[in-house]
């Protein structure tokens, strides 16, 4: 009985990461965007949990895989550039509108290209270009930041480069190791471990600050990694 339903558990961890972003997304158009912004960092935790315990039953369908896309691509994709358009990119009328909807079309690539070169589900590689939760986390923690700060978006041409950057490392071809358990740690995956451990202890006072560098720190290995690879393919 229990191996017959064990495929619902992490769907319904992606049902909940869909259910945030929905939620998320009529905040935002309440105008509630630090709580909005919440939950999809809310939703990230789900995403990152659904894969997890898809492997860990060994209950990975292409259904799983279908309906886990579907809810990144609202989630991660849609929600964040509303947010992104409602605190901020409205201010630059036409460009606004364009750097939102190339954010959409750059995450829905991302997934497209993903799920085109992932065959097998089970199995974990390493993403190319920026994961799409990850270039929400950017979004989002920025919005956190400069409403805890400030209590509205200062620098909006900085959050401009913002958006434009997260879509352009999405459709990069920058691989960003993902982390998961394996019989040894990588020294990436030890590296991030205890980022995380770190994060959860200054997160207790300062959990806005945390949430922004932890992305950073994220894109930016990725970014450094490609770099590093780079130079040593040249020197062979």
């Amino acid at each position: 009985m229990i191996e017959k339903y064990k495929f619902l558990i992490p769907n319904a961890f992606t049902a909940f990461s869909l259910t945030s972003g929905l939620i998320a997304l009529h905040l935002i158009y309440e105008g509630n965007f630090v709580i909005a912004s919440w939950l999809i960092a809310l939703a990230m935790v789900f995403d990152g949990l659904d894969g997890k315990l898809a492997r860990l039953l060994k209950a990975c369908t292409k259904f799983g895989a279908m309906f886990d896309t579907l809810s990144d691509y609202v989630t991660f994709g849609v929600v964040p550039a509303f947010l992104a358009y409602k605190v901020a990119l409205h201010q630059f009328g036409v460009f606004g509108i364009i750097f939102s909807i190339f954010y959409v079309f750059a995450g829905g690539y991302r997934l497209v290209r993903f799920t085109l070169d992932n065959k097998n589900p089970g199995i974990k590689k390493p993403f190319t270009g920026l994961p799409i939760p990850a270039a929400a986390g950017l979004i989002v923690s920025f919005v956190i930041y400069n409403f805890y700060i400030w209590d509205k978006i200062q620098f909006p041409h900085f959050f401009l480069i913002i958006v434009f950057l997260a879509s352009v490392l999405m459709v990069s071809r920058i691989e960003y190791l993902p982390i998961d358990k394996k019989a040894k740690l990588s020294k990436e995956a030890k590296f991030f471990i205890i980022m995380a451990i770190l994060s959860i202890i200054i997160s207790i006072k300062f959990s806005y600050i945390v949430f922004v560098i932890w992305i950073l720190i994220y894109i930016l290995y990725g970014i450094i990694r490609q770099i590093v690879l780079y130079k040593k393919n040249i020197s062979k």
